[in-house]
């Protein structure tokens, strides 16, 4: 699958500029890490399936009005993707639709994330369930926690990180959910 500029995700962007782009190579169109999860629990994955799943979940833990910032965020990290793996970092790789940490994930009691689509997603609204109740409020708020975690996203990070969290707050900005999505809210 080759994804376009304007379709490319967050994870796809910060693997590209760790792994290529800051080395000064140019970036393969599939990635060597790309390998497929098995869809777990969920028997269609497909783009509006995911959004859908998103938004259900997003309604009944959060409230109707995180919604459209679960739906922004997803796009961003995923594209509405299960399947997608981020790259290598210190901490492990994030994980599904949201990118959700494994050890993330098992601080928010799910300890299997490979393979399963449905807790993947259950993942990432647990993760912004946690940043709400640290203090996340508004959609930058809720980018920086959801890529820095819920004990830095408030907080001055180093240069490195801090240039990250920023870059990923613009991406945020920018990001908005499909026309076709629109209809899950």
């Amino acid at each position: 699958m080759t994804v376009t500029a304007n379709e490319e995700t967050a994870a796809d962007f910060f693997r590209k500029d760790k792994e290529y782009w800051s080395k000064g190579l140019v970036a393969p169109n599939t990635p060597s890490w790309a390998g497929s999860l098995s869809i777990g629990a969920m028997s269609d994955t497909s783009k509006q399936s995911v959004a859908k799943a998103v938004a259900k979940e997003a309604k009944s833990r959060l409230g109707e009005q995180h919604v459209d910032t679960a739906l922004r965020l997803t796009k961003l990290e995923s594209g509405f993707r299960c399947h997608v793996l981020g790259p290598k970092t210190r901490h492990g790789r994030a994980v599904g639709p949201l990118q959700v940490l494994p050890s993330s994930a098992r601080a928010l009691g799910i300890d299997n994330l490979h393979g399963d689509c449905k807790a993947q997603i259950t993942a990432g609204i647990l993760h912004m369930e946690k940043c709400l109740s640290v203090g996340a409020r508004t959609y930058s708020q809720m980018a920086a926690c959801h890529v820095s975690g819920w004990g830095g996203w408030n907080k001055r990070l180093n240069r490195k990180a801090e240039r990250y969290k920023q870059e990923y707050i613009r991406m945020a900005a920018a990001s908005n959910v499909p026309s076709w999505a629109g209809a899950l809210r």
